[in-house]
């Protein structure tokens, strides 16, 4: 009899607990913080700068309806714990979105995602005392739906899985979670990757209202892959987060660390790296940032690329997957120490400027505008700057003449190819009007494009090269380059090798028969 009567006090106290819950509003935490005090067993290190961006746009995500957001983080940065179960978890439980849609490559891995919010809510007693009316087994609770209840419904899905016209009574999902949606055989087939896309944007997207936010996160398996081509995509909010922030400057220091770490003839081959990296630690770590340092110190992750590959780590750490073997010019080309300069110098012996239009019959759609600043000092180091932008005529030659004015090249070289000849009288009609001298000088490439920028090849190799730092434009074209000749895009190469033509001619001080003359007025 006393125990009827304590098990039964117990209950109203819970019950008069839950109505002073419900009565008193709790003002809502960040979901940042919200993780922190009632998954505290998932979040043991220090926040990474990807966590805290992640949780700042997911904070204030179910009041910015009809959102799309595209994220490409790297493999063990943890955002499928904070994309596939933190994240709805919040959601279920403040109830902010009434159906809620869990996607990964295989329901399998999603279902697993439903089962870890089924234990929160059934076993965390910091949370069933926080929400008394969302947590314990609800009224639907199976491996791949469950219902809380709060009333609020998550789902567990897989890639290809029929998502169009799900329903939970009148409601359609508010929130859809797309997390890693391909896996390894999307790498070697186009049939898949199409068919992936496909679904994903006739089905998934047709899944809600347009009240629906989605949230597509992943890695990068492929230059193809569905988050490198959502990110292109209009509507869409992207970024993409790489392991290795900053790569060191010494990366000479590393290929000979690399060369003691995998001499297979040495059984103390580990120890002696370690011991070489202690001794060269400073000058190795130089310049360099990483995305998680409490998870992966630079160590850990430039000995997994040593060991998987550059091709695996690029596409599994740094959100590039391009395969070297494609490519023209190896990754080494482009890791030497100096190979970016912050300011320019003040003495060079000779300077021009490119201009790539990418406006002929053979440009591809979405090609760049490419503007190439180049400049050789007497050592023989080349120095470049590039600035590409999709902009119509006119902006080409306002940018064009601003360009001549702030760099005063003694050269511009301008591709005439088909009927782009008119974009230089174009120049020099803008030029007069504005009273800027143009040192013009037409190219009508008629060498194949691949061949010349293959010229490219033995400064790269002989480390002449240096391109200009915090500079978007630079970025890209030196992107351009290491994806040569597969990449989608390849209008800032071409414009350097225009400018270093134009360079060479001109530092010789000599015109071969078969090059341009400067185009006078």
């Amino acid at each position: 009899m006393l125990r009827h009567l304590q098990v039964r006090l117990e209950r109203l106290e819970r019950r008069f607990e839950a109505r002073c819950a419900r009565s008193v509003p709790r003002p809502p935490l960040p979901v940042s913080e919200w993780a922190a005090r009632y998954l505290p067993s998932y979040l043991q290190r220090p926040l990474s700068a990807f966590h805290c961006w992640l949780a700042g746009a997911l904070a204030t995500l179910h009041g910015r309806r009809g959102t799309r957001l595209a994220v490409i983080a790297p493999r063990g940065s943890a955002k499928s714990t904070w994309a596939s179960f933190a994240y709805p978890l919040y959601c279920a439980v403040e109830g902010y979105e009434p159906y809620i849609q869990i996607v990964s490559d295989s329901i399998g891995q999603a279902s697993l995602w439903l089962e870890a919010i089924k234990t929160e809510l059934e076993d965390n007693p910091q949370l069933a005392a926080a929400y008394p009316h969302a947590s314990g087994a609800g009224p639907v609770w199976r491996q791949d739906r469950i219902r809380l209840n709060n009333g609020v419904v998550l789902e567990a899905l897989g890639t290809l899985s029929k998502i169009r016209g799900r329903r939970h009574r009148q409601e359609r999902p508010s929130l859809i979670i797309v997390d890693d949606p391909e896996n390894e055989e999307h790498v070697t087939s186009a049939l898949r990757r199409e068919r992936s896309w496909r679904w994903f944007t006739r089905a998934v997207l047709n899944a809600g209202t347009p009240r629906t936010n989605v949230l597509a996160l992943g890695t990068a398996l492929h230059r193809d892959c569905l988050l490198l081509r959502l990110q292109k995509q209009a509507g869409w909010q992207a970024r993409l987060f790489r392991a290795i922030v900053t790569w060191p400057q010494r990366m000479d220091l590393w290929a000979r660390w690399e060369e003691i770490a995998t001499d297979w003839e040495n059984p103390r081959r580990e120890r002696d790296a370690q011991t070489y990296y202690q001794a060269q630690r400073a000058g190795m770590d130089e310049g360099a940032e990483v995305l998680w340092p409490q998870a992966e110190s630079l160590y850990q992750l430039m000995a997994l690329r040593s060991t998987i590959g550059p091709s695996a780590f690029a596409a599994e750490k740094q959100g590039d997957p391009v395969d070297p073997a494609a490519c023209e010019w190896p990754s080494s080309y482009f890791d030497y120490a100096g190979f970016w300069f912050e300011k320019w110098p003040e003495r060079l012996e000779v300077k021009t400027l490119a201009l790539d239009p990418s406006k002929g019959k053979d440009a591809k759609k979405g090609d760049y505008s490419a503007f190439v600043r180049y400049g050789r000092d007497l050592q023989g180091i080349e120095y470049i700057e590039a600035d590409l932008q999709r902009q119509p005529t006119d902006q080409i030659v306002a940018r064009g003449i601003a360009h001549v004015q702030a760099f005063r090249p003694d050269g511009f070289a301008i591709e005439i190819n088909q009927f782009q000849e008119l974009l230089a009288s174009e120049f020099l009609r803008a030029g007069r009007q504005q009273g800027v001298d143009l040192p013009i000088y037409q190219y009508d490439n008629t060498v194949n494009k691949l061949v010349r920028i293959r010229r490219l090849g033995p400064p790269l190799a002989q480390q002449r090269f240096r391109f200009k730092a915090r500079s978007p434009g630079t970025l890209l074209l030196v992107q351009q380059l290491k994806d040569f000749p597969v990449g989608d895009h390849d209008d800032g190469p071409d414009a350097l090798e225009m400018a270093r033509r134009l360079a060479m001619n001109l530092w010789n001080g000599r015109q071969a028969a078969t090059e341009p003359s400067r185009l006078c007025v």
